[in-house]
């Protein structure tokens, strides 16, 4: 009896790894340009021949395909690519979005979940490489802060604002965005990796309002002071003592009157608990990345470093990633008839309480 027990149980947790299946299949597909071998319908041998890829390899993972409904199967051993489920992950400009996701998670956070008994013996933590993998997170953040575009555009109108400086700038996207919509804006866009700010000017060469530094967000300054700072998904590259320096550095070159745009994901339970903390759980396990902040440490953060902290809002619930400003001023009190950014008087008095409240 027991015997039966622990096999149910067993077969329990085998039924739990089918959820992978799709992904790794999607990922291997991308990163092969599989699905557009089998963009129609074609043999397994045709493609192993065209590719140079083992035939049983690939079979195997046409095999999946079918399971998980990204191929479906033809007549006569022939399979083709479902066009209604991967026709992003098809065609000449597969969606750079979905492969930079697949990308981070199959290469980044699968493998490091996966080294955590082995970590956690040893006390051997990874070490997060910048130079190769900072592309990729360029790649994923961007998608992320394009769900704040709308905000931050209306704050520029609303502030007049003519100077920005993106700190961990990626691909500079973002500078570019707001290039289109401010073309007299002057833009900076700051990143500590040589690659990811070589690319960001070769895909910046039309925008002349836009120029790019390699430069480290702790010790970086600009000639002038400046009116609005993007940090944007910067928070767990910083450890957590030194959170409140790299704020205070920041308002050294702000303006008086200026904003700091933040995006981060935070540690919390009302939104996206189970992904923010696998994000946790990813970060920690590297020596040379950090713990996310939870709305507590920012409030502290935020006053020890005399930041006024506003318009906290949830851009991706799912993934407990916020939005929210920082002002070396009180825009809450210089501002009491205005709406800031979609975010009424009354909203930033009751996110102020709810912050006061959990602290």
């Amino acid at each position: 009896m027991n015997e039966w027990i622990t096999a149910m149980q067993a077969r329990k947790w085998m039924k739990k790894n089918e959820s992978f299946l799709p992904i790794w299949h999607a990922y291997v597909g991308v990163e092969l340009d599989l699905f557009n071998q089998f963009e129609r319908a074609t043999d397994i041998d045709t493609v192993s021949e065209k590719t140079g890829y083992p035939r049983d390899l690939l079979a195997s993972w046409v095999r999946v395909g079918v399971a998980v409904k990204h191929l479906k199967k033809r007549p006569n051993e022939r399979f083709r690519s479902s066009k209604q489920r991967c026709s992003t992950l098809m065609g000449d400009n597969v969606s750079p979005g979905i492969k930079a996701i697949l990308k981070e998670m199959l290469e980044l956070h699968i493998p490091t979940m996966l080294k955590y008994p082995d970590i956690m013996r040893s006390h051997e933590r990874a070490q997060f490489d910048h130079e190769r993998h900072g592309e990729v997170v360029a790649e994923t953040s961007a998608l992320l802060e394009h769900f704040a575009i709308k905000k931050i555009i209306k704050m520029l109108r609303d502030q007049r604002a003519k100077t920005v400086v993106d700190l961990g700038c990626g691909h500079g996207g973002y500078l570019r965005k707001l290039s289109e919509e401010f073309p007299d804006l002057k833009l900076v866009g700051v990143d500590i990796n040589q690659k990811v700010v070589d690319h960001a000017r070769s895909l910046s060469e039309g925008y002349p309002n836009i120029s790019f530094e390699v430069g480290d967000i702790n010790t970086w300054e600009p000639e002038e002071q400046v009116d609005v700072v993007l940090l944007h998904n910067i928070f767990h590259y910083i450890h957590p003592d030194e959170r409140d320096n790299l704020l205070d550095h920041l308002r050294s070159y702000v303006t008086h009157k200026g904003l700091i745009s933040v995006i981060t994901p935070i540690s919390e339970k009302e939104y996206g608990h189970a992904f923010s903390s696998a994000f946790n759980s990813f970060f920690i396990a590297h020596d040379n990345l950090f713990a996310l902040p939870d709305k507590q440490e920012l409030q502290k953060i935020s006053d020890h470093c005399h930041f006024e902290m506003f318009d906290l809002d949830p851009i991706i619930k799912e993934g407990s990633w916020y939005t929210f400003w920082l002002s070396p001023n009180s825009p809450i009190k210089e501002m009491r008839q205005s709406t800031m950014a979609g975010g009424t008087e009354q909203q930033i008095k009751r996110e102020q309480a709810e912050l006061t409240r959990t602290s």
